[in-house]
């Protein structure tokens, strides 16, 4: 019945859906982080919250005319394998291809050193663990960076067959093509913003190339250039924190990560799921962020270090706001006023709280300034916010 269910939404979304004929070479990719499911409860949030707003960014981007897919950043489930088949499922009735890597939740938990079993309601739900796919000029490869022996004792790397087969898989593509790695686990330490060792050798494999990492993992938002050609794009969780918080606990609203390709560029934005309007500033007026209480403070979704951060008080352009690092200030009030939880999960959410550092803050000269930010991100689009 529910693969009836499924073709019949595909048929009603190809008669609804008003597609365009795209201008030149390219795609829409859009990054689900972490999805993760543990209880009956969760899956079904995912499949009545989640996935209808995933619907409305599918729709509007199908109608662009440029081929569009999903991609799953792994933790497809929380460690619940009999879900693998039903969340696959929610996405493919959006009637777009479905990708997926293997996160270290993707693996059973009642199997011990073991991997080859413990990755098996993986394999059978979503097939191989490496695979390519090319979409518009880049060519993506799947790895799978869990060593997993048990789940509390598993190591982030890539194994020489792998790299093997990405030797050759990326030989095979031409020279002008861009790369993507789409793993779980980050390709960079996030104490220190390095590569680690195993991602070091990945980028020798795709020397002189555009190289780009797609993961999930940190149930965090980040974007790190690491050279001038190597990118990694670290996606939060969909679902906010762990289905316990409606945020991210660095501040990131529930979203997913949009890459788009138009005439070989590549531009990117995290896209909210919450409100109508995609949000990418949210101002703390003076007063309201207890370090800065002489600040108007904002948070920017989806920044990176390329973005411009400048404001203006009562029409006079001030310049560039100060980069700060704060604990958000909207997860801890939801934690700490909202949440009602029983202590273990109340201590996880409080743990996962450090700050992070998309906020940026200005002084007024007087509590009754008017104050207009604008922030623009690399690609050169702005957007701006007014604070009274």
């Amino acid at each position: 019945m529910r693969y009836i269910k499924r073709i019949i939404l595909a048929i009603v979304a190809l008669l609804t859906i008003t597609a365009v004929t795209a201008q030149g070479e390219g795609f829409n990719l859009i990054v689900v982080g972490d999805p993760q499911p543990q209880t009956e409860e969760q899956i079904t949030r995912l499949e009545n919250e989640i996935v209808p707003q995933i619907k409305v960014i599918v729709d509007e981007y199908v109608a662009s005319g440029y081929p569009t897919a999903i991609l799953l950043t792994g933790d497809v489930v929380w460690d619940t394998m009999e879900f693998l088949p039903r969340v696959k499922g929610f996405f493919e009735e959006l009637g777009v291809p479905v990708y997926a890597v293997i996160g270290n939740h993707d693996h059973d938990r009642e199997v011990t050193y073991n991997e080859s079993l413990a990755e098996g309601h993986y394999i059978a739900t979503f097939g191989s663990k490496n695979y390519s796919l090319k979409l518009g000029n880049t060519h993506f490869f799947a790895l799978d960076n869990i060593s997993f022996n048990s789940y509390d004792d598993y190591s982030i790397n890539v194994d020489k067959e792998q790299l093997k087969w990405l030797k050759k898989e990326i030989k095979a593509t031409p020279r002008t093509s861009r790369i993507a790695i789409m793993m779980h686990a980050p390709a960079t330490d996030f104490r220190t913003g390095e590569l680690m060792r195993y991602a070091r050798r990945i980028t020798r494999l795709a020397a002189r190339r555009e190289l780009h990492f797609i993961t999930g993992h940190r149930h965090r938002h980040a974007t790190a250039d690491i050279t001038s050609s190597i990118i990694e794009h670290s996606v939060a969780q969909v679902n906010g924190n762990l289905w316990f918080a409606p945020i991210c606990a660095d501040g990131t609203p529930q979203g997913v990560f949009c890459i788009e390709e138009r005439d070989n560029e590549w531009q990117w934005h995290h896209r909210t799921l919450q409100n109508d309007t995609p949000q990418t500033i949210v101002a703390y007026p003076a007063g309201s962020v207890s370090e800065y209480e002489d600040s108007v403070v904002i948070k920017v979704i989806g920044w990176d270090s390329k973005w411009s951060i400048k404001w203006s008080e009562n029409g006079v352009t001030k310049g560039d706001m100060e980069q700060i690092e704060i604990i958000d200030p909207d997860y801890i009030q939801y934690v700490e006023q909202e949440a009602d939880y029983n202590d273990v999960i109340m201590k996880r959410l409080r743990r996962s709280a450090r700050p992070a550092n998309h906020y940026f803050r200005c002084r007024p000269t007087s509590q009754n300034s008017h104050i207009t930010i604008t922030a623009t991100d690399r690609f050169g689009r702005s957007h701006t916010v007014e604070v009274e």
